[in-house]
């Protein structure tokens, strides 16, 4: 993945981003200044992200607890840090971060499918960027494998509380109700 359109491109504000973004083709992220570009996912990975966002929404939404949003949204965690997760969720007592461009903050739960050209800022970048700003929970889904990895904030860093491979259940110690069964998430991909 090209670390940016033009050598030494770098932003230190959020708004000067925006605004660069809207005179660009695609969709951007912006890594510690450095704006990338953030590729299609495949069919697959659309096809598991609305899986999710399914039971997403029945949690959440139809509880009354929060909101669910889905790429593209940026998630502005520092002036020059912006990413757009997959899945995100925002509960009720964090309603004051919810901006109408974008997130302000942590979200509480985010969800990032891996894709060949994203999974290594996915697994490091993202992830140590996710845990210092805050995010509770940072649920991370290999297609490839059919792997599911739930991760809690301890302290200052993620810890596995969760896994599954292929078949069995993965849960959230934070959304009340979220469960995910493998084979179904994975049925027919």
């Amino acid at each position: 993945m090209a670390r940016a359109i033009a050598e030494g491109l770098r932003f230190e504000r959020y708004e000067d981003f925006r605004r660069w973004t809207e005179t660009q083709p695609g969709y951007w992220i912006l890594v510690r200044g450095v704006p990338m570009p953030s590729p299609s996912p495949s069919r697959r990975h659309q096809e598991i992200s609305l899986r999710l966002e399914l039971l997403l929404v029945e949690a959440v939404r139809r509880a009354g607890i929060g909101w669910v949003y889905d790429a593209p949204l940026d998630v502005k965690l520092r002036e020059d840090t912006v990413y757009q997760p997959d899945l995100l969720v925002v509960l009720k007592e964090h309603a004051d971060r919810l901006r109408e461009t974008h997130i302000e903050g942590a979200p509480d739960l985010i969800v990032e499918i891996l894709s060949p050209s994203t999974a290594h800022l996915d697994l490091l970048e993202k992830r140590y960027d996710y845990a210092q700003a805050g995010v509770q929970e940072y649920w991370v889904v290999d297609p490839d494998t059919q792997r599911v990895e739930v991760y809690r904030l301890e302290g200052e860093r993620f810890v596995l509380a969760d896994t599954a491979r292929g078949k069995g259940r993965v849960r959230s110690g934070l959304i009340p109700g979220l469960e995910v069964d493998l084979e179904d998430l994975f049925r027919d991909l």
